[in-house]
């Protein structure tokens, strides 16, 4: 592999470094069901996809410059549930516990071959960070998994007031004076790994970085080398261990 222009290497959140332990509607299923909720989880799945979908067309990026993070998720859930509790459901409450539950690993585990792929790369010398599309609990998330510890920095959209796939917030972590992050890097001698073709691989493309995708869908070989995906982060780290990563 020719790692040796790559001196920044960033991932992706969901479904990159973390997984949902269960689905988001059937969590909030469970916990609807302590308000009164006695409806299905696909039902609910569809209220939520669909209330997510209009809030972030309404108010992108979790609410940014239009209210605060957990107010644009307490309608979000408000909106999910209007309707399906009874009257007098603590509709505040049920938003609040959802909120707080999705900082803990009741909601999220680590993915398989996060800690040994970030070892290799560490190993290697290259500055690590996280670079997605999430509201300010993904630091407290990182944590919880105990993987903060590795990384050297960790940008949401929210805090950098850009989201993928705007190749602004990859150029904003170029411009940050990060303690400990090597001079004069360019984007060039940077790397992003995350599960989105658009948000991700094309993103950091467009940005002038190297990418590489994680992904199961055969479909994206027709888009992009199919060298540049891998089917999870344990074959990722493999090929970087045997020589046979080409990023470029």
């Amino acid at each position: 592999m020719s790692l040796r222009c790559i001196r920044l290497v960033t991932f992706d959140a969901t479904n990159t470094l973390l997984k949902f332990k269960v689905q988001p509607w059937e969590y909030y299923t469970i916990l609807g069901r302590d308000y009164g909720f006695e409806g299905s989880d696909e039902d609910l799945k569809l209220r939520l996809l669909d209330n997510y979908k209009v809030m972030w067309n309404k108010y992108p990026n979790f609410g940014k410059n239009h209210m605060n993070w957990e107010d644009w998720w307490r309608q979000v859930v408000k909106k999910t549930f209007d309707g399906q509790l009874p009257s007098n459901a603590n509709v505040d409450g049920l938003a609040n516990q959802l909120i707080n539950d999705y900082k803990t690993t009741k909601c999220w585990y680590l993915t398989d071959g996060s800690h040994e792929v970030l070892n290799y790369l560490r190993n290697y010398g290259a500055f690590l960070g996280v670079i997605s599309n999430f509201d300010p609990r993904l630091v407290e998330i990182l944590r919880n998994v105990k993987i903060d510890y590795k990384l050297d920095f960790i940008y949401t959209s929210f805090d950098v007031g850009y989201t993928k796939p705007d190749p602004k917030i990859f150029n904003h972590v170029l411009m940050q004076d990060i303690p400990g992050k090597p001079r004069n890097i360019q984007p060039k001698n940077c790397l992003h790994i995350g599960d989105d073709l658009e948000k991700d691989y094309k993103a950091a493309k467009a940005a002038g970085w190297n990418a590489l995708l994680i992904s199961n869908n055969k479909n994206y070989q027709e888009c992009i080398p199919k060298e540049h995906i891998f089917q999870n982060l344990i074959d990722l780290r493999m090929a970087i261990s045997k020589n046979k990563l080409n990023v470029f």
